[in-house]
């Protein structure tokens, strides 16, 4: 399933990406479920052959960003065998996944490449600590935050009546 859903992301992410920066993305490749970020960087002339683009792949494995999808999944199985429960665990995660190939992409280009291979584009601080804080909640808080939110969501009744025994006690 795993290039299966990367496939989705891919073509969530790839429009989305071009319309951030359409000069810089050129695209994105699936290579099973890992993929490249393609981004056309300014190099010398005389560097580049003629008739050639220089660009510059930028690894990403989207599968680190749905790291808390099988805790969402056995806490919602363990409940309920609910189909519309599962079904949205799925979508979000998806979109966490976006999140991060996005952000990552953003992370790498701007954070990591010499400014020099990125031409005339240049970011404000503000927007590099966006991206670098935008990085950060991607792969390290929401995978593994979001399994007991959705949780907690989806069974605030089962919760909810544990309150008043709690308050007794």
């Amino acid at each position: 399933m795993a290039e299966l859903a990367t496939s989705v992301v891919v073509y969530w992410s790839e429009p989305l990406l071009q319309l951030l920066f359409p000069v810089l993305i050129a695209g994105i490749e699936q290579i099973g479920y890992r993929i490249e970020v393609i981004a056309e960087v300014t190099v010398a002339s005389q560097n580049v052959p003629k008739g050639m683009v220089a660009e510059l792949p930028i690894p990403v494995n989207p599968l680190i960003y749905s790291y808390g999808l099988p805790l969402a999944l056995a806490l919602i199985l363990a409940f309920t065998r609910t189909l519309r429960n599962i079904i949205i665990s799925i979508l979000v995660f998806l979109l966490i996944q976006i999140w991060g190939i996005c952000f990552e992409s953003l992370k790498v280009l701007f954070l990591q490449t010499p400014a020099e291979l990125l031409g005339n584009i240049k970011l404000p601080g503000w927007q590099l600590d966006i991206i670098a804080l935008g990085y950060q909640l991607g792969a390290l808080i929401l995978p593994a935050v979001t399994p007991v939110i959705i949780w907690v969501w989806f069974y605030k009744d089962f919760i909810a009546g544990f309150v008043p025994a709690m308050g007794k006690r």
